[in-house]
């Protein structure tokens, strides 16, 4: 059906991407960082149950159940309001390696973005940093790529095997700069 096709159909793109440029890799966030969230929203989800349980006689005793039950639907709005905000930024924050550049979509709220980019030759300096048995145990971190000059620096946060994306940017970077002295088009 043609209606749904945009759900379907890619063309592995983004808005401003070159014709003649190529898309190596995509990075999210790792797993463990949406599962961490999901776990703690699925405590919060009993957390209304588990206080009924215990004030339940009082309620009774002072005929309260329907303004108990009236704030925990209010609650599960906020909850339900606060779940699927963390999984919307966990899915739309996302980091595009090309062989020209380096693009960062940082998700802040449901209505701002900020969308930067970083052109492969300029790179300087990729360090790695891993924090805590967690992420030693389950291979993520962050990888952190500075500039020459007082541009920002990259930061993929939290991403799956740090190390792999340094050796990728790495030879992102290499490739780009051999091609440049070979005579290809500048930066």
């Amino acid at each position: 059906m043609k209606l749904f096709s945009v759900f379907t159909n890619t063309q592995h793109g983004f808005e401003g991407k070159e014709a003649d440029e190529k898309i190596i890799a995509l990075f999210y966030r790792h797993w463990f960082v949406i599962f961490s969230t999901l776990a703690v929203f699925a405590l919060l989800a009993i957390f209304p149950f588990a206080v009924y349980i215990f004030i339940q006689p009082w309620l009774i005793s002072w005929d309260l159940t329907d303004f108990f039950i009236a704030a925990m639907l209010v609650y599960f709005i906020i909850w339900w309001n606060g779940l699927f905000y963390r999984i919307t930024m966990y899915i739309l924050d996302i980091w595009i390696v090309t062989d020209r550049r380096i693009l960062d979509n940082e998700q802040h709220g449901f209505f701002h973005r900020t969308l930067s980019e970083m052109h492969s030759s300029k790179i300087q300096d990729i360090s790695v940093e891993i924090n805590g048995f967690i992420q030693s145990f389950l291979n993520y971190g962050s990888v952190k790529v500075q500039t020459a000059g007082r541009e920002l620096k990259f930061i993929f946060k939290k991403v799956p095997d740090p190390a792999g994306l340094k050796r990728l940017l790495s030879e992102v970077y290499n490739a780009r700069v051999a091609k440049h002295k070979n005579g290809g088009e500048s930066a």
